[in-house]
């Protein structure tokens, strides 16, 4: 009877360390399949992410930079020095701007292909303060950069604004 009991526990011991090695490699796959469907979410929302989203998030950092400036005047080379980076030339705006918002930000035209990476579009938006609302218009530099991280190629994108 003690035999059977010992061959019965060594079978129990056998299939549950068998039962632990599939686990792992089903939770695997599963995993797999789950960074799978990840990758191909990501892949639309880059698709989705445009050009036009970049510049009117870059133009309202310019703006919301202006605004700073006038309200820290004490960190004004710092402020002067990444308004610099997002503009090419002084671009004209009110002394007293406290709060901007920029919306409606649209594409006129066609877009010019300078270069094998850079490219130029007008675009036109609306400005509301608290004072007034004014539709401007300016031009968008955009260069484009491949760069290596990781084995994998990235692209940079830079946008500079100019009056031009």
């Amino acid at each position: 009877m003690r035999k059977i009991l010992y061959l019965f526990l060594i079978f129990i011991v056998v299939s549950c360390s068998k039962s632990k090695q599939e686990a792992p490699i089903e939770a695997i796959e599963a995993n797999e399949e789950h960074m799978m469907l990840e990758d191909e979410a990501l892949m639309v929302e880059t698709e989705v992410f445009t050009y036009q989203h970049l510049i009117e998030q870059k133009l309202q950092d310019y703006y919301d930079l202006l605004a700073l400036k006038n309200r820290h005047p004490e960190f004004i080379e710092d402020i002067t020095l990444q308004l610099n980076e997002l503009s090419k030339g002084e671009i004209y705006v009110a002394n007293n701007i406290q709060k901007v918002r920029i919306e409606n930000v649209q594409q006129i035209g066609t877009s010019e292909q300078v270069s094998d990476s850079i490219q130029k579009i007008t675009i036109q938006f609306d400005i509301f303060n608290d004072s007034i609302t004014k539709t401007d218009s300016i031009s968008a530099i955009i260069k484009n950069k491949k760069m290596i991280l990781e084995d994998t190629e990235v692209v940079s994108t830079k946008i500079i604004f100019s009056k031009e």
